[in-house]
């Protein structure tokens, strides 16, 4: 399942995505002014991430991505796959591609998932 979701989250093949073994990294994710779902990031790579969420993510969604530190910039995305986990809590495993990257965004994502090698 990890090889077809990491295909559907970057367009990439499975190795390509970075997968983040080390300390939760936690994003809180806004979908409407006063709407917001907490997850963590599962893998990373250069056009998107897998993350486990709070609550069920409609496909096809914008979304602004807020990490809770300062390690990755505020991001946009598109939910393009949601599937459930077998567990209580950050129970959706969700892809996103991300959009609209500016070239500063795209530095900063790519010194990030450097750093996880």
């Amino acid at each position: 399942e990890h090889a077809a979701h990491t295909r559907l989250v970057g367009g990439l093949n499975p190795l390509s995505a970075t997968r983040t073994n080390m300390k939760k990294i936690f994003l809180e994710i806004q979908l409407a002014k006063n709407k917001k779902v907490k997850a963590y990031i599962l893998d990373l790579s250069r056009l998107g991430m897998g993350i486990a969420a709070v609550s069920r993510l409609r496909k096809g969604l914008n979304i602004d991505i807020t990490p809770k530190n300062e390690l990755l910039p505020k991001l946009q995305a598109e939910i393009v796959y949601v599937s459930k986990l077998p567990r209580k809590i950050y129970n959706y495993r969700t892809g996103i591609r991300f959009i609209n990257l500016n070239k500063k965004q795209q530095s900063y994502l790519d010194k990030f998932i450097n750093k996880l090698k």
